[in-house]
């Protein structure tokens, strides 16, 4: 049977790929706004198609009009990228969308390669494509997979796929298939201590009171820490907030706080609170 963390790790997998896409895109645009003969792999093709119409019309009519515009429109087309890129992690069939522009590219890619006469080094741009395409296929098919699953689970999933393995199901998905044996006391020898009292200041990200426990996330001054009853368990330090998880093992309780767009409590595999993150 396949696993909720299997196929997120494969969704997951087509997002970074995208990413490149869009990241290698722009600098291979900018390369050749700056006319560089520097060319990078794991481009799409439409962006440049666009731009070097617009560089073409613009020095047949001696207006840069054609050039800015041509500029303009490839970027709007890697932004479409882009935009795909963010909101899939959100609305899962963003990664479709992607899929389907970037299939759309690979035509205009092989249309341009027969067109002005196919050499040996379209080779690697057809490597490329190829390995493109794969990853994002295989991503639509996780996300079809994954479309009886809610949010809450799959982004539990995202969490699990760095932590240990969890009993939850969802349908015909298990997040990770039940270890032997009871799981009661599976946190009795692994408690761990709190590394300080809690200061009370900084501000609130998500709350929870559950089975009689207080529990928080609270950020301040480029620190973000996991409280239970008082007490600091758990914290990460960074600027910038990337995705993370917090982790809290108490004797008969292990939990968890998550950033993944939401914010996120677990207390034994058990959502206990969840919260948009604006800002």
């Amino acid at each position: 049977m396949d696993t909720i963390k299997q196929q997120t790790l494969k969704f997951q997998k087509a997002r970074s790929n995208l990413l490149l896409v869009v990241a290698f895109s722009a600098v291979n645009l900018l390369l050749a706004a700056f006319n560089s003969n520097i060319y990078l792999l794991f481009s799409a093709t439409a962006p440049l198609f666009v731009f070097e119409i617009g560089q073409g019309a613009a020095e047949e009519s001696q207006s840069s009009a054609f050039l800015v515009t041509g500029l303009i429109i490839a970027f709007f087309v890697i932004a479409l990228y882009f935009i795909c890129w963010i909101f899939a992690k959100r609305l899962r069939a963003f990664i479709l969308a992607a899929l389907i522009f970037f299939s759309i590219d690979t035509l205009i890619f092989i249309f341009i390669a027969f067109a002005a006469g196919f050499e040996i080094s379209y080779l690697l741009d057809i490597v490329f494509h190829g390995w493109i395409l794969f990853y994002l296929i295989k991503g639509t098919a996780a996300w079809a997979k994954l479309r009886g699953v809610n949010a809450d689970d799959f982004n539990f999933a995202l969490q699990k796929t760095d932590a240990a393995p969890a009993t939850r199901s969802c349908g015909d998905f298990l997040i990770e298939p039940p270890a032997d044996g009871a799981q009661q006391n599976e946190f009795a020898d692994h408690v761990t201590s709190p590394l300080r009292a809690d200061d009370k200041k900084g501000r609130v990200l998500i709350s929870a009171n559950y089975e009689g426990l207080q529990i928080s996330m609270k950020r301040t001054r480029g620190l973000t820490e996991l409280i239970v009853d008082g007490y600091v368990y758990d914290e990460i330090k960074g600027t910038v907030e990337v995705e993370y998880s917090l982790t809290a093992n108490l004797q008969d309780k292990k939990i968890v706080g998550m950033y993944r767009s939401h914010m996120f409590l677990y207390v034994n595999d058990v959502l206990a609170a969840k919260k948009l993150r604006l800002y």
